[in-house]
């Protein structure tokens, strides 16, 4: 048997200081500590493979070495609040893995362990001590305990036997107290003798036995020695008490209660890893662990096999025939097979017929430059339902080849985001395993195709056709996850009609006035060196503005400028340490302007000039399933960052114009994350001034700040906007004193009026945090779910953020849901009314749209009512429209 027994204290501390912590969840949860603890609990566990283990802690309770020494690790510093914080997912982490975990009132954990180590060997157990407290030496004197010792990090161990403590100390382990209490251990702020090191302690020890034995020859040393030895006598023997561990403590348990890996729920597992987004970290336990695949369903075969019926048509009358013994299957699954180079090399359809093998049919898209196959895949797609996975991008496309008007009717991969909106992986494989309990096969490397070799062309499309496999499988049991949790419509009636609009907006692009924007990148590099050319100015010599380094030299050693914090590398620069240093000194206005104008430069002007297509246009890509919320985001490139917030950043909405004899609408919904609070919350003030028309900003600061609206001022109205859309993300006091620039106490005494003012909405936030908290998740009024685990947490910060994740959830996630409704019945009655007119772009609440000056007043009053009309709130929806022959001028 083998028996291991762990610090956790002193383990969890360590990875602490060794890892950064900025290793974070995308919540904000700090995560270093815990992260490093369960990599090095899982490297233990590959490595030695125990039969037992246990965790020990220390209590908060004083040991009696604190009351026998009152300056018993009174040296220590605080621990950092941060750590205090993880140690609870510590705890989380060992109960889910089914690791006993003690404390012992009145005992540290080294006693803890030195008396389960005692017991373990004494049954003939094989004993691993892991920490990184040079007490536990003292375990080694019995030959079936060895300490696995942290020397520094979360990696850098050492394994100690009776040899290595010899030879790491100069003693055997029976006589390591004797020679740290001669020595000290300033850990433990207990003082040794002065002059006597680690080797002099070894040389007292080896010629006289034990401590005892060197006091009592102390005379006999060297004048000065004898010195400190006779004075340092009580202190020695102090010592030797003090750091000899408890081998009999009263831990009420037995080596046998210490078994390992009975019963472990590997869904549990998998779910904290996910909410603690440890990636890859379950694999790592289940391979050592029988944890299955950690799915949260396991009624599904255990493997999934390749299809063996697949055709890959030579020419367009074999497309043909292929694609006609699909014709009486009641839904077909298309999936794209594509290169390293991201080009689309087949298109890969299926369809499932009786209980025999699925006939896969591999449309090369070389073919599909005779119109002939493309009208017989055009008739087979648009023909009937078809179902796939993440299929916008093969949609996309297929529209530039002119096949449009997929009748999709469900995408597994929305379909797993809607029952998992916080993963970030959501291809097949991980479908498979993380939902349904599934294993794919591992997909094999591209191959060339021999176009001569109908069998090489099989082989090499070979995991295209295994995916069209697997998703015909997985469609069923994922409809009726969704319909359990009543989802169902919400994937029919908004996330999969929702992927032609894109797949349709993403073909079209946006144009770009590349002259225009050649132009704007021009400037700011201009200005970027004036900028750098000034702040070498005032430094009064020449460095690179963009070293941190020579930076923090210029500003900390030579201006003399005062240091805000510190970081593993030196004084921080960040842009929070400049803006508390503005007013200190000319240069450090220049640093912030320059790097304001050259993250401009960079980003976006560098950064689109390189997106721009041949067309003249850029084509981003729209995600349906990165925000938890259910907004959609945008990327390569992300359009939905351009700055509008300054002169600077709006310049850059001039660039994107529409296309010849067009011009463009943009459509933006007023305040429609304000108009869902005050629809979910019921509120009479609220609904009312919506009702009436009035500025809603203006109405609330009147109420807030008690006075009449028509002598609002500006700084009031300002302040009462932001809380009111503060309010829409879960923003607490201390953000909104962040945001406003004030104190917390201020800034809590605005959000309390601001709740005097509109009772009917604080009392929703505190509904809402209550119902999440007893069901787990938060509920849209079209059904789209956010599960919240952190609202369950021991972790009273984790549990603040999962409150600040209810109050937002439902109204970011109805004001999600609108808009994609919107942009569903737009997208459609352009298409059905035969209009010219395109959707183009997509940008938080806003859509522009490329209209010929002939539609002009139709599609302004189409797009208006649509957009109306999405939903119906107890408050008007309201629509900001405008022309313009470029994005910032139709914004105004």
């Amino acid at each position: 048997m083998t028996t291991v027994l762990i610090d956790g204290n002193s383990l969890t501390y360590r990875a602490y200081f060794a890892l950064p912590t900025d290793l974070a969840t995308s919540s904000g949860q700090v995560t270093n500590a815990v992260y490093g603890f369960t990599s090095m609990l899982v490297n233990l566990l590959r490595d030695h493979r125990p039969d037992r283990i246990a965790v020990a802690f220390d209590t908060a309770v004083p040991t009696f070495r604190h009351r026998a020494l009152e300056s018993y690790k009174a040296q220590r510093d605080e621990t950092p609040a941060l750590l205090i914080d993880q140690l609870a997912l510590v705890t989380q982490v060992l109960d889910v893995l089914g690791i006993r975990r003690i404390a012992l009132d009145g005992f540290e954990a080294d006693d803890v362990i030195a008396t389960l180590a005692t017991r373990a060997a004494d049954e003939g157990d094989h004993v691993i001590v892991v920490t990184g407290d040079r007490d536990a030496y003292q375990l080694v004197a019995d030959p079936l305990v060895q300490v696995l010792y942290n020397k520094r990090g979360v990696s850098d161990y050492v394994l100690y036997d009776e040899a290595g403590i010899l030879e790491r100390t100069g003693v055997t382990p029976d006589r390591y107290v004797d020679y740290a209490a001669l020595r000290g251990d300033p850990s433990d702020n207990l003082p040794g003798v002065p002059g006597v090191g680690e080797k002099t302690a070894a040389k007292l020890v080896n010629a006289y036995g034990d401590a005892a034995g060197v006091l009592a020859h102390a005379a006999e040393q060297t004048p000065k020695l004898a010195e400190n030895l006779i004075a340092g006598a009580d202190r020695v023997r102090s010592n030797v008490e003090l750091m000899r561990l408890v081998r009999d403590a009263p831990v009420e348990c037995s080596p046998e209660d210490l078994a390992f890996g009975r019963n472990v729920d590997g869904a549990a597992v998998r779910r904290l890893f996910d909410f603690l987004e440890f990636r890859g970290m379950f694999d790592r336990f289940a391979q050592i662990l029988d944890l299955g695949t950690g799915a949260t369903t396991t009624d599904a075969p255990e493997s999934t096999g390749r299809p063996t019926d697949v055709v890959v048509p030579a020419d367009a009358a074999g497309l043909v025939d292929a694609l006609d013994r699909l014709r009486p299957a009641p839904s077909r699954v298309i999936a794209g097979d594509w290169g390293a180079d991201g080009e689309l090399l087949a298109v890969v359809v299926g369809a499932a017929v009786g209980d025999g093998p699925m006939p896969v049919v591999v449309v090369r898209s070389v073919l599909l430059t005779e119109p002939a196959a493309r009208a017989a895949l055009r008739s087979r797609l648009t023909d009937g339902p078809v179902a796939g996975h993440g299929v916008q991008e093969l949609l996309r496309w297929l529209i530039g080849i002119g096949i449009d008007g997929v009748d999709l009717r469900f995408d597994t991969m929305l379909a797993a985001y809607l029952l998992d909106p916080a993963r970030s992986d959501y291809t097949v494989g991980d479908v498979v395993s993380h939902l349904l309990g599934r294993t794919l096969p591992e997909r094999s490397a591209q191959g060339q195709f021999d176009l001569e070799d109908p069998a090489a062309q099989v082989d090499s499309f070979d995991d295209s056709a295994a995916e069209v496999a697997v998703v015909s499988e997985l469609v069923e049991p994922l409809e009726e996850r969704l319909a359990d949790q009543g989802m169902l419509d919400l994937l029919r009636n908004i996330e999969v009609p929702l992927v032609g609009v894109l797949a349709r907006m993403e073909h079209v692009g946006v144009g770009v006035d590349v002259a225009a924007l050649k132009a704007l990148g021009a400037d700011l590099t201009r200005r970027a060196n004036d900028l750098a050319t000034s702040i070498q100015s005032h430094a009064g010599r020449a460095f690179n503005v963009n070293s941190t380094k020579q930076l923090r030299e210029v500003l900390f050693d030579e201006l003399g400028l005062t240091p805000q914090k510190k970081t593993k590398t030196g004084y921080s620069t960040d842009a929070a340490t400049l803006e508390k240093l503005r007013g200190a000194h000319p240069i450090v206005a220049d640093l912030l302007a320059y790097r304001e104008v050259e993250k401009l430069r960079s980003t976006y002007a560098e950064g689109l000039l390189a997106e721009v297509r041949d067309d003249g246009r850029i084509h981003a890509t729209f995600n349906q399933t990165v925000a938890r919320t259910g907004r959609l985001s945008s990327d390569r490139p992300n359009l939905h960052n351009i700055p509008v917030r300054t002169d600077e950043g709006r310049a850059f909405r001039r660039v994107f114009v529409p296309r010849p004899g067009t011009e463009l609408l943009v459509a933006d919904y007023n305040q429609v994350e304000l108009r869902c609070i005050a629809h979910l919350s019921g509120d009479p003030g609220l609904i009312e001034a919506f009702a009436r028309g009035d500025d809603i900003h203006t109405a609330t600061a009147a109420r807030v700040f008690g006075v009449p609206a028509d002598v609002v001022t500006h700084a009031q109205r300002a302040r009462a906007k932001m809380v009111s859309y503060g309010l829409a993300y879960g923003m607490e006091a201390y953000g909104l004193s962040q945001r406003l620039g004030v104190d917390v106490a201020e800034a809590r005494g605005i959000l309390d009026a601001y709740f005097e003012a509109f009772p009917s909405v604080h009392s929703y936030m505190e509904a809402t945090v209550a119902e999440a908290r007893s069901r787990g998740y938060t509920e849209t009024l079209f059904g789209r779910r956010r599960p919240i685990p952190e609202l369950a947490s021991s972790n009273a910060r984790l549990r603040a953020a999962g409150e600040r994740q209810a109050m937002n959830a439902g109204i970011q996630g109805l004001a999600a849901d609108i808009f994609k409704i919107a942009l569903i019945r737009l997208d459609d009655r352009l298409q059905s009314d035969g209009l010219a007119s395109t959707l183009i772009l997509q940008v938080h609440d806003e859509v522009l749209l490329e209209v010929p000056p002939g539609e002009r007043d139709d599609v302004a009053t189409l797009t208006h009512d649509v957009m109306v009309g999405a939903a119906d709130l107890s408050v008007p929806l309201e629509v900001n429209l405008a022309f313009g022959q470029n994005w910032a001028d139709a914004k105004g």
